[in-house]
């Protein structure tokens, strides 16, 4: 169940938020912060008794709802090849905005999810913030890989047939959000594991024969939680760290 928040809840979510980015963009040594953001980017995930918030850029959420279906629709061979480059080429013949360089460079920076939980009328402590994606990197001498962020995980899905990212393993969502959906449940009401350092695992069903294995960057000095990947995985196989 999904509803909008109310002017408390919303500025509840804008003062913690706030206070994350900017100590998010010391430490990361940025020059400034995305601390505003438009109440129509904030939604409410009702889990049982739990009100968790995904609360978006404007990038972010037209990318994620708009501009991504249309692109594996209008340009289904820059999806599956194993080149991060392909698929944003394939977002910015859509939403021309900077040249593809610029633009690369531009999703990488301060576009993204934050998903809170309010309990009590107060902000919980934990915080997951979702990044496009993180950075961009070589994985051969012509083609890229995602880092972290939602594009890394979309490599293990698709929809309506088309993978939504570099790989291409078809394995179906109902709509893209659907993952981030799940992955928000998954950070909020089931336990994290500890793989590695900084590192944590958790597993959330997916589906009737799959989990959904969602791993976790905590950067330590901001206390904010970072997606790095999240595939399916059998349910008869068991977290073992």
């Amino acid at each position: 169940m999904q509803k909008q928040s109310n002017l408390e809840e919303d500025q509840l979510l804008h003062d913690f938020i706030k206070m994350k980015s900017v100590a998010l963009m010391k430490h990361e040594k940025k020059n400034s912060a995305r601390i505003g953001f438009s109440k129509e980017n904030i939604e409410n995930l009702r889990i049982g008794n739990r009100n968790l918030y995904l609360i978006s850029t404007n990038i972010f959420e037209s990318i994620i709802n708009e501009i991504l279906p249309i692109a594996t629709n209008k340009f289904p061979e820059r999806f599956g090849t194993g080149n991060a480059k392909d698929v944003i080429s394939a977002i910015h013949e859509i939403h021309q905005w900077f040249d593809l360089e610029r633009y690369i460079e531009s999703l990488k920076t301060e576009n993204f999810c934050y998903v809170l939980e309010i309990v009590d009328n107060r902000i919980s402590e934990k915080i997951l913030r979702i990044d496009l994606y993180r950075d961009i990197k070589p994985n051969s001498e012509s083609k890229f890989d995602f880092v972290g962020g939602i594009f890394h995980c979309y490599k293990h899905f698709s929809f309506d047939g088309k993978p939504l990212s570099t790989s291409n393993e078809i394995n179906d969502l109902k709509y893209p959000k659907e993952l981030l959906h799940k992955i928000a449940e998954a950070f909020f009401i089931q336990k994290l594991t500890i793989s590695e350092a900084n590192t944590y695992v958790t597993e959330i069903e997916i589906d009737l024969e799959y989990n959904l294995r969602p791993v976790f960057y905590y950067e330590e000095n901001t206390d904010v939680y970072f997606i790095k990947t999240a595939y399916k995985i059998p349910k008869d196989i068991k977290i073992k760290y």
